[in-house]
């Protein structure tokens, strides 16, 4: 046997054992009970979601078919071809050297082995092809769902999987030809500046033809979604892009075949895009050595400080940050927790900078109201402040962790503050609430000002008004009392929220976790609207008649208000108490 094959053979047995421990790992962690709940409810959840529907297709309703005009559907190729085209010349357009992805590990193991370049770049792919499929199926098995190309889906999964392939590779072949490029002796200065030159010939000229062959919109484009679409398309098959998309159209036929007959046809096209890659990116002949150390070293940080708590990976030596307020004139202990977890988030998150956002919302709001040719813009912007809101009430308390689930490995710490157990609780909890809060407002005026008028809601300007005045009064106490469900499992079941909050640590076991604490805070939230909303009704009747709807309106505003806080006082006075008595040490 050859010294390649054996070597071949030899990076195989370690992908593939690599890959039987990580399996056999998991599948120890089970016996947890912290990570075998979280299995079930994830698998389920993973199920009921998107398997239920591949696996049973005749359960599926009748309407679940393409949902848009046929002339928008025969352009989504195109579209996808233009899409790629763009991901394409981007990452043509980001200069980088040659680095591939190698774990510290596989770097001390495989780099003073005796195992040549190509042999290296072999073993990169084939890891990367595990990842890949996984990717093709999960995607296929979500637009599965919703049957909107239609189609086969294996023949789905198999044209995603050529698409993922192609680009992985495609984008490892440009960072091995931009470093030969910068490498000064693969490549001498004049034939840089030669090399250069053509580009920006190139360039140019495909921008000149573009231009001159392409036009501009007519009002009759505008007027309907299937004239857009027929514009779309026409533009599409016009000065240089119909040459330009030839390949992409080629790689991601088999996606969009219908039959087996039309896949088979298309498959060998792209497959030869494929193979064609492969070539190029095995062939050349590059170092990457240093790059993918420095990478591989990068990477292993970045996971380390996302693991302790700095999501954003950044440097724990970070710049000096200005003061989000004055401390000095805050006599309380509270506010200084507020001015802590303030300094370690972002600055988009500073009064000023919700001044500044604030201000934008009011001008472009007033500006789109007064623009009735624009009035499909100002239903899709108010439809995204929409979305804004019902996600910032759902998930807000869950992402937003600037408080007790942020600070509990220095629990020991906060103990020998000369402080209560619910100062500290209330403390920890007033930046999310403020940063949530804030958004919730922001998002409440931005829908204010952007609602169309009575004749279309049937909303008064008074009705809108109040509605909006009474929702920003709620939603600090309803927060309130959402980020206490989350700091309450931190407390009760703190390696549970440990393992839950890592956004590293992948699997299915550790998203049922999030899944089981997704469900509880809002089952809490629930259960404690439940008294205020009955309370609120029965004032709203009772002083209807004898005050009229719009005094009753805001009585019952101010009923649920009351009792929101009162249960959120409670709860900080209880997770209060429940901290003078934690002990992180021995809870883990």
């Amino acid at each position: 046997m050859s010294r390649v094959a054996t070597m071949a053979r030899a990076l195989l047995y370690l992908r593939v054992a690599t890959l039987a421990g990580q399996v056999k790992s998991r599948l120890r962690r089970l016996q947890q009970p912290k990570y075998l709940a979280g299995a079930l409810v994830g698998t389920l959840y993973v199920y009921f979601t998107f398997l239920a529907h591949a696996l049973h297709p005749g359960h599926r309703p009748a309407s679940a078919g393409p949902g848009i005009p046929s002339e928008v559907f025969a352009l989504l190729p195109d579209l996808g071809a233009l899409v790629l085209l763009i991901i394409l010349v981007a990452n043509w357009a980001a200069l980088r050297h040659a680095s591939l992805a190698f774990s510290e590990a596989e770097i001390a193991f495989l780099f003073p082995a005796p195992v040549d370049r190509r042999m290296l770049v072999h073993y990169q792919l084939l890891s990367s092809q595990l990842g890949i499929v996984l990717t093709a199926l999960i995607l296929t098995a979500v637009s599965g769902r919703s049957q909107v190309f239609g189609g086969n889906p294996w023949f789905h999964a198999i044209g995603l999987w050529l698409i993922l392939a192609t680009l992985n590779l495609h984008f490892t072949g440009t960072s091995f030809a931009h470093s030969k490029f910068l490498n000064r002796s693969m490549t001498p200065g004049w034939q840089k500046a030669k090399t250069a030159a053509a580009v920006w010939v190139a360039v140019s000229a495909m921008i000149v033809w573009a231009w001159t062959a392409m036009r501009w919109p007519r009002q009759s484009d505008l007027d309907s979604a299937r004239g857009f679409a027929g514009y779309v398309g026409s533009q599409l098959h016009v000065g240089p892009l119909p040459w330009l998309l030839w390949i992409p159209k080629a790689l991601e036929a088999p996606y969009f075949a219908d039959s087996t007959s039309a896949f088979l046809l298309v498959l060998g096209p792209a497959l030869a895009v494929l193979v064609v890659h492969y070539f190029w990116v095995v062939h050349t002949v590059v170092s990457f050595e240093e790059a993918s150390i420095a990478q591989a070293e990068k990477r292993a940080t970045r996971t380390r400080r996302v693991q302790q708590g700095d999501w954003r990976g950044q440097s724990s030596a970070r710049r000096a940050q200005r003061s989000p307020f004055n401390l000095l004139r805050n006599r309380r202990p509270e506010v200084a927790f507020l001015w802590k977890n303030l300094l370690s988030t972002s600055a988009i998150f500073r009064p000023r900078a919700a001044i500044v956002v604030l201000t934008i919302v009011l001008g472009g709001s007033e500006w789109l109201v007064r623009q009735p040719a624009l009035e499909g813009i100002r239903i899709v912007v108010l439809t995204l402040f929409g979305v804004v809101l019902v996600l910032t009430l759902l998930l807000g308390p869950t992402i937003a962790r600037q408080d007790l689930r942020a600070d509990l490995p220095n629990s020991d710490i906060l103990k020998t503050y000369p402080l209560r157990g619910w100062q500290v609780v209330l403390g920890e909890l007033l930046t999310p609430l403020s940063i949530l809060s804030g958004l919730i407002w922001i998002c409440l005026l931005a829908g204010f000002l952007l609602l169309p008028g009575e004749e279309y809601t049937g909303f008064t300007p008074a009705l809108r008004c109040g509605a909006a005045l009474g929702l920003a009064v709620l939603a600090p106490p309803l927060v309130a009392i959402q980020l206490l469900v989350p700091n309450a499992a931190a407390l009760i079941f703190p390696a549970w929220a440990q393992s839950a909050a890592d956004r590293t640590a992948p699997g299915i076991e550790v998203m049922g976790q999030r899944i089981i604490f997704m469900a509880g805070q809002l089952f809490v939230t629930a259960i404690a609207a439940v008294p205020a909303v009955i309370s609120a009704a029965l004032v709203f009747l009772s002083a209807q008649w004898l005050l009229g709807r719009v005094a009753a309106a805001a009585l019952g505003v101010a009923t649920v208000f009351l009792l929101f806080c009162v249960e959120a006082w409670l709860g900080v006075r209880w997770l209060g108490d429940r901290f003078d008595h934690f002990d992180f040490s021995a809870e883990l």
